[in-house]
């Protein structure tokens, strides 16, 4: 009986804990998920502290009288004045320039084709080119849109090509 009880002492001193099956779960789940969200939770709330706390972000300048006016961004075709009148564009436009038109159209037809003119306020006219515009419906003449489009220079001759005609009003 000696060795039997010194056995049984060995086991329950260096023997591990028992615990039941729901104690176990609860003590893997508080330790892999509650501590780590608390962790996580922790290191989240001084990250924003610190980013609150320093001049990280700019702060709203304001509308001052004396700011400078900003130039647009050079490279992009717009540098400078563009032709934004019928007579602008036939002294001063340059192949691809894009112009904004307020003005009226009118046609010519041909044997087999219609030849579209714009006319602005000023009385001058260019041909343009409505083929390749995104409207679906021709313009209705003598009514007043405003043209956006791309001024095409041949040898001879300035047109412009329309991208998108709008009635004004």
């Amino acid at each position: 009986m000696l060795i039997k009880d010194q056995a049984h002492r060995y086991k329950e001193l260096n023997a591990p804990e028992r615990r039941n099956f729901i104690s176990a779960i609860i003590a893997t789940v508080f330790g892999k998920v509650v501590l780590s969200g608390i962790f996580l939770l922790a290191l989240l709330t001084l990250g924003f502290y610190t980013l609150n706390s320093s001049t990280v972000y700019a702060s709203p300048q304001g509308f001052t009288h004396n700011q400078i006016q900003r130039a647009s961004p050079k490279g992009f075709g717009i540098e400078g004045t563009q032709p934004n009148t019928v007579h602008g564009v036939l002294h001063n436009g340059h192949t691809n320039d894009y112009v904004v038109l307020e003005g009226r159209f009118s046609y010519k037809e041909k044997s087999d084709t219609i030849q579209y003119y714009f006319t602005d306020a000023a009385g001058d006219t260019i041909a343009v080119d409505i083929s390749k515009s995104n409207n679906a419906a021709p313009p209705i003449p003598d009514l007043n849109y405003y043209l956006w489009g791309q001024v095409q220079q041949s040898f001879f001759s300035t047109s412009i090509n329309v991208i998108e005609f709008t009635p004004m009003g």
